[in-house]
């Protein structure tokens, strides 16, 4: 089971830690992080990329909620796909019980 998790981001260095060490603590070890950055001036970027997040940059004259998202969906390589806030935070198994659900459901 393999997962992309597209992230939208701007200025999130306080929150986006929590949620990338999260995610290496999932059941789900293949993942790809995708963090769209609409600007941010703080280490948001450089904080993504030390957890091996690729990076998608959107113009923040141009960000809107569903835009960032769709920049994030067209670099996803895997055939799931999850979009997360970076104040998410939860169970170690979060991410495969919603994997298993939507294959159960044939949703993925």
């Amino acid at each position: 089971m393999n997962c992309s998790i597209v992230i939208r981001a701007y200025n999130e260095s306080i929150h986006l830690p929590r949620l990338l060490e999260g995610i290496q603590h999932q059941t789900i070890k293949d993942v790809e992080i995708i963090l769209v950055d609409s600007g941010s001036t703080d280490a948001t970027v450089s904080i993504a990329e030390s957890f091996g997040a690729r990076i998608v940059h959107i113009p923040s004259d141009e960000f809107t909620f569903g835009r960032s998202l769709n920049f994030g969906v067209r670099a996803a390589r895997n055939s799931s796909l999850s979009c997360q806030r970076t104040r998410l935070s939860g169970l170690s198994d979060w991410l495969e019980t919603l994997l298993r659900r939507l294959m159960t459901n044939g949703l993925h």
